[in-house]
């Protein structure tokens, strides 16, 4: 089994959300099945800002489809997106 590389945008809920401590829950999902690279936050538009998240883990059947679950359950999460993909 492989390793593969996953580079996610994750917008707020709202314009309101504080995306800083979005940005600091999903720091936390860390663990020995997910390596989290690097959470940047990024200006979107209108002073508006998304987190993209640089994350590697096991090429596991159902691993990506959990980890985006563990993310939307940070609360105050609107939209996770796939940026991009790939092997190891």
């Amino acid at each position: 089994m492989g390793l593969v590389a996953i580079t996610y945008k994750i917008m707020g809920a709202d314009g309101d959300t504080d995306i800083e401590a979005v940005a600091d829950r999903v720091r936390g999902l860390a663990d020995d099945v997910f390596d989290i690279q690097a959470v940047e936050l990024k200006p979107l538009a209108f002073g508006l800002r998304f987190i993209q998240l640089h994350v590697v883990m096991d090429d596991g059947e159902g691993l990506v489809d959990s980890f985006e679950e563990k993310v939307k359950g940070v609360g105050d999460v609107g939209e996770v997106e796939v940026l991009e993909i790939g092997l190891l």
